[in-house]
């Protein structure tokens, strides 16, 4: 570990800090929306399909803007900014609607910080150090998001216990802000001003590298689309290919199944205090980072396609019973829930992972730039999906139909996938050496 940080950026440590106040209002937004507003989850699907749309918006605007204007740190100051101001105005909404469209601001600002940091290590390294380098972004956007949430947990039980919960959200969403703003002077001040030294790179390594930090937050994908998705170029791509986007946008849209309500059942459902929602959060994430380097070795052994059907079939597995539990009782001790989400975390890590390195080795060498786009298009674009969808369904119908469609749709994934040649195992290629490395 102490080799692998060894080549840590000194602005990491402001990507850490906005992470964090990321992580806490992942989870501090729903609860708002619950608590305060009184709204449910058809709500928070709206909320979350806006967000979301605003995300694949911003990731196909920053990178482009940022080369046309020859600049990197003005574009992540201005996100750490624009982080500061929504979270300002978060805390002052009074109406679902103002909240929306603080949310989707901060959706759109806050991919130009993703985005263009990326760019920043790429700009910093040379070539053979991208991965590594951005293997550590992933660690600190990470370690970050969960410090958040565990802060998260900790602020809202003070917070609550001592002021009014509508004073006590407006409160830590103030702090929030406060703490978003100490971030955008640490990135004006530890980020090096540089001129942009290149136009366009082969990002195969790279796009592999980033694909890692779209987890099973709805506001927190996608990252990066390094080019635009063609979709109109589908054709050129073999019917593998397509099949595999195809099993990709069932995944991705049966995730989202899950994803969107989770907070507000939780909340509503399981009358989980605040307290205890971010605490279930943080179970979740920790599965995902855990996993993590399991999920590279199992995929040396046993190669991307299995790891991903067996990733699929274990959550859908969960996700069925989860479905039966919730039919059959109202409320669930939350020791009883706490492994399921961990598990279910752990199954991201193995899917997300084996995901990105597949669409890569299934593409030819001359359309994985196209293949990795779509990809990344559709991971944004089945949260838009997904979130009006779901929350719709979980206010109408249940809870319980959501899991069911959610289990439903990642069978049929399953189904494409076997039907799918399988990569060779072994090398996905230098990104996992350096991952590896790093776990």
């Amino acid at each position: 570990m102490r080799s692998y940080l060894r080549n840590v950026e000194r602005w990491f440590v402001a990507f850490l800090v906005v992470n964090l106040v990321m992580g806490t209002s992942s989870v501090l937004i729903p609860l708002k929306i619950d608590r305060i507003l009184e709204e449910g989850p058809s709500r928070l699907g709206i909320l979350a399909t806006f967000a979301s749309a605003a995300a694949v918006l911003g990731s196909l605007l920053w990178g482009r803007l940022s080369d046309a204007v020859h600049r990197r740190k003005t574009f992540v100051v201005l996100s750490c900014l624009m982080v500061a101001v929504t979270h300002a105005g978060l805390a002052l909404s009074r109406s679902f609607a103002v909240l929306v469209l603080h949310n989707t601001l901060l959706s759109f600002f806050w991919v130009a910080n993703a985005s263009v940091a990326v760019l920043l290590v790429i700009e910093w390294k040379d070539e053979r150090g991208w991965e590594s380098g951005i293997s550590l972004l992933n660690f600190f956007g990470a370690i970050g998001w969960l410090l958040g949430l565990v802060a998260g947990a900790v602020g809202v039980s003070a917070a609550f216990s001592t002021l009014a919960e509508a004073v006590g959200m407006r409160t830590l969403f103030l702090s929030l802000s406060a703490l978003a703003f100490v971030s955008a002077v640490l990135a004006g001040w530890l980020i090096p001003s540089v001129v942009p030294r290149f136009t366009q790179r082969k990002f195969r390594g790279v796009r592999v590298a980033v694909g890692n930090l779209l987890v099973e937050v709805w506001r927190f994908n996608p990252l990066h689309l390094y080019h635009r998705a063609s979709f109109r170029r589908l054709g050129r791509l073999r019917p593998e290919t397509r099949g595999f986007l195809i099993a990709s946008a069932l995944a991705f849209t049966g995730i989202g199944f899950f994803a969107v309500p989770l907070a507000l059942l939780l909340s509503q459902r399981m009358s989980y205090s605040p307290s205890l929602v971010f605490f279930s959060y943080v179970v979740l994430h920790s599965g995902i980072v855990l996993a993590y380097p399991i999920a590279l070795h199992r995929i040396r052994r046993r190669g991307n396609r299995r790891v991903q059907i067996a990733a699929l079939a274990v959550r859908a597995a969960l996700l069925a019973v989860g479905a039966g539990v919730l039919w059959r009782v109202d409320e669930v001790p939350w020791l009883a829930a706490a492994p399921f989400l961990f598990v279910i975390g752990l199954t991201w890590s193995f899917f997300q992972l084996s995901g990105v390195a597949f669409a890569s080795r299934l593409a030819k060498p001359e359309n994985r730039g196209l293949t990795l786009g779509i990809y990344n298009a559709i991971a944004g674009g089945s949260s838009v999906v997904a979130g009006i969808s779901s929350g719709y369904l979980a206010q109408n119908v249940g809870h319980e139909m959501t899991y069911l469609c959610s289990a439903s749709l990642l069978l049929c994934a399953i189904i494409v996938l076997v039907r799918l040649p399988d990569p060779a195992p072994g090398a996905v290629g230098l990104v996992e050496d350096e991952l590896e490395g790093g776990a």
